[in-house]
């Protein structure tokens, strides 16, 4: 295996002007002509750099992200999520769910699998995570429970306590997955199978729990994102 170059000036200045002059079609080109050697270093330089550098040229970004990866994805779509993070933990760009969907068309379930466990966790908004469930994930309530308790954020735990009252009935389900909280270990996972244990009436848990909601404090977490956040970091 070829040894990673991190710095390449020249290299580094042709990626940075097809991106700067939005020539995308033109970058493919470009990287498909390197050597395996280069193709890498180039790789390195777009996720690390360059790519992050587009704060200001969202349209640039996500024109790329639709022809880079969904041309190579294997090859691509790492760079392209690195990147992605970077920008949007920033405050610097929003996810561009029409290029996501157009991606989808085309996505392998290795490529979905990869997106949702890199941008679940990242993400703010219960409409963002909607959005990646229902362009990447079946609609199979085990398959998107897997992906938001992978990620273990307040917006995805929303989102499964949205998902599991359709199952209200499955209390085996319920319980295996308020067990799969506690195994987490942190304190908003314990809360979260708290709540579960109080909403769904589970019975004794093998766990004790800081966090007991009243039945009329049970009764907000259907009200709104809002207040299950208020309830949910009580303790």
């Amino acid at each position: 295996m070829s040894i990673l170059k991190r710095h390449n000036p020249v290299l580094e200045r042709r990626l940075q002007a097809y991106l700067v002059a939005g020539d995308i079609q033109g970058l493919r080109s470009f990287l498909e002509g390197l050597s395996h050697q280069d193709f890498r270093t180039a790789g390195f330089l777009l996720g690390e750099k360059l790519l992050s550098e587009l704060a200001n040229s969202e349209t640039v970004f996500w024109n790329s992200f639709l022809v880079l990866v969904s041309s190579n994805s294997k090859a691509y779509l790492g760079t392209f999520l690195k990147a992605a993070i970077t920008l949007y933990s920033a405050g610097q760009f929003k996810l561009d769910v029409l290029t996501l969907q157009k991606f989808a068309e085309v996505a392998s379930p290795i490529d979905c699998r990869k997106l949702l466990l890199t941008l679940l966790p990242v993400v703010r908004t219960v409409e963002e995570v909607r959005s990646l469930l229902h362009l990447f994930c079946s609609d199979d309530i085990p398959a998107q429970a897997f992906y938001l308790l992978s990620a273990g954020t307040l917006p995805c735990y929303y989102e499964l306590f949205q998902q599991l009252k359709k199952v209200e009935h499955d209390t085996k389900l319920l319980r295996t997955y308020s067990i799969q909280l506690m195994q987490r270990g942190d304190n908003l996972s314990y809360n979260m199978a708290s709540i579960l244990q109080s909403y769904f009436a589970l019975g004794e848990l093998p766990g004790t729990f800081s966090l007991r909601l009243r039945d009329y404090e049970l009764s907000r977490l259907d009200g709104s994102y809002e207040l299950f956040k208020k309830e949910i970091l009580k303790i």
